[in-house]
């Protein structure tokens, strides 16, 4: 693959546009790295770099993230570390961290940066729906959904890079979710502004059976203690079962009610995951890596 952009615009725009960094962390990303990126490089928005900093895969990821033209870094540790690991390499005004398993719509980083120097915010929200055909795939994707729009639930994943490091990045002692919560309550209580725009991500490997969903859950659970210390009453509020976007949603549950009830199956596996996990963590009994492993190293085929 040719590793020279398709300039869309005349040279003289391009040289005006402010360069984005793209950060994706991966760790054995095989099934999913070559989408993602193949949606980073199909941006409308041409003045991009892209940094995937890669925590020691076995598999193929390094190789197919080269193919696509990106800087590659080994760093260790979870995905906190490795963002911001990624900040430190990065050269752009503006950085975009996604998944290894995100699929990017076309015009994400356009808007973005357009939001960002036309109306002064100095960051956006993340919205995710879901890919997927299997039956828990469908109801995760039922719950993402609801989150749009949804200031408490939805984090910030682009943003000025020096607005990132104003406020020290990501947490990391944090896990994911608790990283992306803590990340967006600094920003908003150091004054910085947050804005939306109409494109998505699309999350491609959600899990698709009840077993994936309690051990995942239970693996970010570890952490979560430390973010409730940090942000005490904001962060219980924030974490309870039944939240505001629900019930400004119930419409959206009755009218798929076999969704609906297995929306109810999976929160309440996602809550009795979560509360042991934070017992586990509390007693010093389980450890990090070997869930890391079980959930990172899962030989399930990905299906677009």
């Amino acid at each position: 693959m040719n590793c020279e952009y398709k300039i869309k615009m005349s040279t003289i725009e391009a040289k005006n546009l402010p360069l984005v960094s793209v950060i994706v962390p991966t760790c054995n990303s095989e099934k999913t790295i070559e989408i993602c990126l193949s949606s980073i490089k199909a941006q409308s928005y041409t003045n991009i770099e892209i940094l995937v900093i890669d925590n020691h895969s076995k598999d193929k990821t390094r190789e197919i993230a080269t193919k696509y033209c990106a800087q590659v870094y080994l760093k260790g540790g979870e995905r906190a570390a490795q963002v911001n690991y990624g900040v430190k390499m990065a050269r752009g005004k503006f950085i975009f961290f996604t998944g290894a398993d995100m699929l990017v719509e076309k015009d994400y980083i356009k808007e973005a940066v357009e939001k960002c120097l036309k109306e002064g915010y100095d960051a956006i929200y993340a919205s995710v729906l879901t890919k997927g055909e299997k039956f828990w795939q469908k109801v995760k994707g039922l719950e993402r959904t609801m989150y749009i729009g949804d200031n408490s639930i939805e984090s910030a994943r682009f943003f000025r890079r020096d607005v990132f490091l104003n406020i020290g990045g990501y947490d990391e002692s944090l896990l994911f979710g608790g990283d992306d919560y803590d990340f967006q309550r600094r920003l908003n209580l150091s004054g910085y502004r947050t804005g939306r725009i109409k494109s998505v991500e699309w999350h491609l490997d959600e899990p698709d059976s009840l077993s994936k969903v309690f051990i995942k859950t239970l693996y970010y659970a570890i952490t979560v203690r430390n973010y409730v210390k940090k942000h005490k009453g904001y962060a219980l509020k924030q974490l309870m079962p039944i939240r505001l976007s629900f019930l400004r949603n119930y419409k959206l549950l009755l009218k798929n009610p076999l969704l609906f009830i297995g929306f109810l199956v999976f929160k309440y596996v996602q809550y009795t995951a979560a509360i042991m996990g934070t017992i586990l963590s509390l007693l010093h009994i389980v450890g990090l890596s070997e869930l890391h492993d079980n959930i990172y190293t899962s030989q399930a085929k990905f299906k677009t």
